[in-house]
């Protein structure tokens, strides 16, 4: 069977993880505030070791569980999410960030290092976003992981998937930035830092 996985992230590495350290944490930090470390990348499901079976490991980001664990604190007054991430699974980016703009309280993205690809949508999640002087956003069209043999059929429908996931980003962006869709096409298009 053959496999594809729309992607908005760089093809690096999964970031692997200092002992201890956890892909993203939750701190209160006031009464009626907490803060978000979003410390890896944005997957749909944890990836699977192909050599052991076992869950591999590294700091990801994994939908359902952040979701679940985000939906405890939806009633907060404030959420600041801290962002340093390579990006990753594209829809699972968008939807941490449907899920943050439903938030009641006031929301607060901050590019502590990198907000790329994927990580740049949910970067667009907050109703303030801060980018310090040395972080570092990169935006670029949606790509595809793909292994096994594809007819010419197959590979159009996989080409009509990107340009979906490009479309849905281009909204988003679009949406929270007040650019041009123009202009912003043209920044996806050649990857953006």
């Amino acid at each position: 069977r053959n496999q594809t996985r729309l992607l908005n992230g760089p093809g690096v590495p999964a970031i692997i993880g200092e002992a201890g350290m956890k892909p993203y944490n939750f701190k209160e930090i006031g009464r009626g505030a907490i803060e978000v470390e979003m410390y890896g990348q944005v997957v749909e499901n944890r990836p699977i070791d192909w050599r052991t079976g076992e869950p591999s490991k590294g700091l990801f980001i994994v939908l359902s569980e952040f979701l679940q664990d985000l939906d405890k604190y939806r009633d907060k007054e404030e959420i600041t999410f801290r962002l340093n991430s390579v990006g990753g699974d594209l829809f699972a980016g968008i939807a941490i960030y449907n899920r943050m703009t439903e938030l009641k309280g006031d929301t607060i993205t901050i590019v502590d290092g990198l907000a790329a690809s994927a990580a740049s949508v949910i970067l667009q999640g907050g109703k303030k976003r801060k980018v310090f002087a040395g972080s570092q956003v990169m935006v670029h069209g949606a790509s595809v992981f793909m292994y096994g043999h594809y007819n010419q059929q197959e590979l159009k429908k996989v080409e009509d998937r990107i340009e979906g996931g490009n479309r849905s980003v281009l909204e988003v962006y679009a949406e929270k930035t007040g650019k041009e869709k123009g202009f912003l096409k043209g920044l996806m298009d050649s990857e953006e830092w």
